[in-house]
C-alpha cells in the first residue's frame, strides 16, 4: 500500500510539473514581448541607470527576465495544479482547497510587492548612492540587476508562505504547535540568520524589514497548527 502510495505521489507530481511548464511557458512567451516594459517597471523600483557590457547581453537578459516573469505570473496556476493533485491526500473541502490557493497567490505577491516598493528602492539606494563617489561610479550590468531583483522578489514572495507551509506540516502530523512554541527562540535565531543572508545590505533596518513579517507569520503558523490540532481531536 505504501508503494502504490508513493508512486501516485510521483505520478501527481509529474503531472503538476508538466502542466506547470505549459503555464510558464506561455507566461514566458509573454513577458519576453512585454520583457521592455518590465524592464521599465524593475528600473523604476530604483531609479539606477543600467548598462549591458556584452553585445548579446540584452538579448539574453530579456530571455532571462522573461523567465522569471513566465514563473512569476504563473504561480497561481501552479498553485491551483498542486492542490488539485494534494486534495484526495488532505481530504480537504473543495471550498477550503479555493481559498489556500487564493491564500497562497495572495502571500506570495503580497511579498513580492513589498519587496518592490520597500525593500529594493531601500536596499540599492544603500548600496549604490552609500558607496558612490567621486572616483568610484556604479556601472550596473543590466543582466546582474534583474538577476538580483528578481532573486528578491521571489525569496520575498515565498518568506511570505511560511504560515501555509506550517500548516501543511501541521496537517501531515510533522509539527506540533508546541514543538512550534518551543523552538520559538531558535526559531527569531534561523529568522534573523535568513533575513541576513537574503537582504542585500548589513544595515538593521533593512534586516528587520524581512525579520519582523517572518516572525509575525511563524506566530500566524502557530496558530494555524493549533486550529489543526483541534480539528484533529474533535
Amino acid at each position: 500500500m505504501q508503494r502504490e502510495t508513493i508512486i501516485t505521489a510521483l505520478t501527481g507530481a509529474r503531472r503538476v510539473i508538466l502542466r506547470s511548464l505549459v503555464f510558464i511557458g506561455l507566461a514566458g512567451t509573454a513577458g519576453f514581448i512585454f520583457s521592455r516594459h518590465i524592464l521599465c517597471l524593475m528600473i523604476r523600483a530604483t531609479g539606477v541607470r543600467l548598462y549591458y557590457l556584452a553585445v548579446q547581453e540584452v538579448f539574453f537578459s530579456s530571455m532571462k527576465l522573461a523567465l522569471f516573469a513566465g514563473v512569476f505570473f504563473a504561480l497561481p496556476f501552479v498553485f491551483f495544479l498542486a492542490w488539485n493533485e494534494l486534495k484526495d491526500l488532505y481530504r480537504m473541502k473543495k471550498a477550503y482547497g479555493w481559498l489556500l490557493v487564493f491564500a497562497a497567490t495572495v502571500l506570495f505577491y503580497g511579498g513580492a510587492v513589498f519587496c518592490y516598493f520597500i525593500v529594493l528602492p531601500s536596499g540599492v539606494k544603500f548600496l549604490v548612492a552609500g558607496y558612490e563617489s567621486a572616483l568610484v561610479k556604479a556601472m550596473i550590468s543590466m543582466d546582474r540587476y534583474i538577476t538580483f531583483c528578481s532573486m528578491m522578489i521571489f525569496a520575498f514572495g515565498a518568506t511570505f508562505e511560511v504560515p501555509l507551509i506550517l500548516l501543511a506540516l501541521g496537517k501531515l502530523g510533522i509539527v506540533k504547535s508546541g514543538m512550534l512554541v518551543r523552538t520559538r527562540r531558535y526559531a527569531i535565531l534561523g529568522i534573523v540568520i535568513a533575513s541576513a543572508l537574503i537582504t542585500p545590505t548589513p544595515d538593521v533596518y533593512n534586516l528587520m524589514l524581512l525579520a519582523v513579517p517572518m516572525y509575525i507569520f511563524y506566530e500566524i503558523g502557530i496558530i494555524l497548527v493549533k486550529m489543526v490540532q483541534k480539528k484533529g481531536d474533535g
